[in-house]
């Protein structure tokens, strides 16, 4: 008994001297090494690839300290030898391996190893995410969808547009009604002059079913129909004989392009929910010398 412990403290003393690792008896060879290909297996293990190209996903674990590589799937002590310039004998005597011990999830100490030769091991051409977050399949068809659109931000305030208007159209004679029809029928549920969303009403605000006609006040030459407003969303600006302007806002869609002369009545677009509203209604404004006044006194 006492010969055999001197003899297995001799063969550890061995472990730990690179280079002195006696050769593998030829029964424990197998994947962990590649033999001459003179067996099936053998000549599958040749042929494969033992030029330091680890397979996808192979490389230094996150969580595994300086200085060490991971076993992955399908690599052998020599890939990993070739891979981190290092040798299969010195990988075999730093981590006191036999010829069949190599496992997978094994970390492995890289005997002079560098950040220069682990990181080459690790393939980052393949940018490989160690942890994805989410299953290959359902990032490439995430890549491959275009972002969704979104509209760019509006920018513009009735002020800003009324003041641009360049529209050398003349608007028609009015009516000489002398007091503007509405553009809806409904149930003003936010006065000239209120708080709403925290800004005060330059308007009225009237509640209709989505899709009802919103007509013109007056007749007047549109000197403004798009969605830039803030808070407006699709919204037609006319001007009247006089130089009074009417905004109609939060219209589904536009029935008028701007340059046109429209008569009293004519529907200018379609009620809805554009801008900053959560149900269907119309803003209307009346608007004197460029200043909002309370539409209410202009209304028949």
């Amino acid at each position: 008994k006492g010969g055999n412990a001197a003899k297995a403290a001799s063969q550890a003393a061995d472990l730990s001297k690179p280079g002195k690792m006696p050769a593998p008896k030829a029964p424990e060879q197998n994947v962990a090494v590649v033999p001459g290909a003179n067996s099936a297996r053998d000549k599958t293990l040749a042929s494969g690839d033992v030029t330091g190209k680890l397979p996808a996903g192979a490389g230094k674990d996150p969580k595994a300290p300086a200085g060490t590589y991971v076993v992955k799937q399908g690599d052998s002590l020599a890939k990993i030898a070739k891979a981190t310039g290092s040798n299969v004998d010195d990988l075999k005597a730093a981590n006191n391996l036999s010829a069949s011990s190599l496992r997978i999830g094994q970390a492995l100490k890289i005997p002079n190893g560098t950040a220069d030769n682990i990181k080459t091991a690790s393939i980052p051409a393949e940018k490989v995410d160690p942890k994805p977050t989410q299953p290959a399949a359902a990032q490439q068809t995430a890549s491959a969808q275009p972002a969704p659109y979104k509209a760019p931000a509006a920018t513009q305030t009735v002020d800003d547009v009324e003041k641009k208007s360049d529209v050398s159209s003349a608007a028609p004679e009015s009516t000489g009604i002398g007091k503007y029809r509405w553009p809806v029928r409904g149930q003003v549920i936010a006065s000239y002059g209120a708080n709403v969303n925290g800004n005060r009403n330059d308007g009225i605000d009237i509640s209709v079913p989505q899709g009802t006609p919103i007509k013109a006040a007056e007749n007047g030459v549109v000197i403004y129909a798009g969605n830039g407003l803030k808070e407006l969303g699709n919204t037609v600006l006319v001007r009247h004989d006089d130089g009074t302007v009417t905004v109609y806002g939060n219209a589904d869609t536009l029935s008028v392009t701007r340059g046109q002369k429209i008569q009293r009545g004519q529907t200018v677009a379609v009620s809805g929910m554009s801008g900053d509203v959560k149900q269907p209604q119309v803003h209307f404004e009346v608007r004197k010398d460029a200043s909002p006044v309370n539409p209410m006194t202009f209304l028949e």
